[in-house]
């Protein structure tokens, strides 16, 4: 991250310099996402590269020339303004969603549910897990335990159709798990639940593993090519 001062002049002739954020790659190359366009553009770029499938399919992400550098040492091709074009594209997953889901998401009920059941049941749990180890490894979501929560949903006249089940129940209760977790013991577990259905963090295990960056040449000897 690097600093850069702007000025602006004020009405009565005095000027003010603030300082803005930009990032860098550790080569020095400025990756910040451009202003220019405007504040309600800076901040809606994410929902619009959605839109445009960016998120779904890399043939979909179209870069300008301009945007194109070439690596210090290996003189790779990479793309970078607003972020790093990545070597290895992850779709984003959406087999998932479904309206019910979205509704529980946008009103944030897998929280609010978790907190009521620790309420009822918190002492139980430490006592049959006593470390995150084990939590993690054996508690599950049971079919008791989702139907309290759907039954949580419904108070807050929220129903969920068979059809929306099959393509969301296995997202939700992995949510509930990792935020009873969380609640339970710390941050880190529930990233360590949520990360065991993370397609990009399984993916990134996987080529660390294969040495496909090494055979790619962009790192070697800890140096950023």
């Amino acid at each position: 991250k690097g600093l850069v001062q702007k000025p602006y002049n004020l009405p009565d002739g005095s000027m003010l310099r603030l300082t803005t954020a930009r990032y860098y790659t550790p080569s020095g190359r400025c990756i910040q996402k451009p202003y220019e366009e405007g504040k309600e553009a800076y901040y809606k770029d994410l929902s619009e590269r959605f839109k445009h499938g960016e998120h779904l399919n890399a043939d979909s992400i179209k870069l300008p020339d301009s945007l194109k550098y070439q690596t210090l040492v290996n003189k790779r091709t990479v793309y970078g303004g607003g972020g790093i074009m990545p070597d290895i594209f992850v779709p984003v997953d959406t087999s998932f969603t479904s309206e019910f889901y979205t509704k529980i998401q946008s009103k944030g009920l897998q929280s609010q549910f978790v907190l009521t059941y620790l309420e009822k049941h918190r002492e139980e749990l430490k006592k049959l897990y006593t470390d995150a180890k084990s939590f993690r490894d054996k508690f599950v979501v049971t079919n008791e335990i989702f139907d309290e929560f759907l039954t949580y949903a419904e108070k807050e006249n929220i129903k969920a159709e068979e059809e929306h089940l099959k393509r969301s129940r296995k997202v939700i209760e992995m949510q509930i798990k990792a935020l009873i977790g969380r609640n339970l013991f710390n941050e880190s577990l529930s990233a360590q639940i949520f990360n065991d259905n993370n397609e990009a963090y399984l993916k990134a295990l996987e080529v660390l593993q294969d040495k496909t960056f090494e055979k790619m040449k962009i790192k070697s000897d800890g140096k950023y090519k």
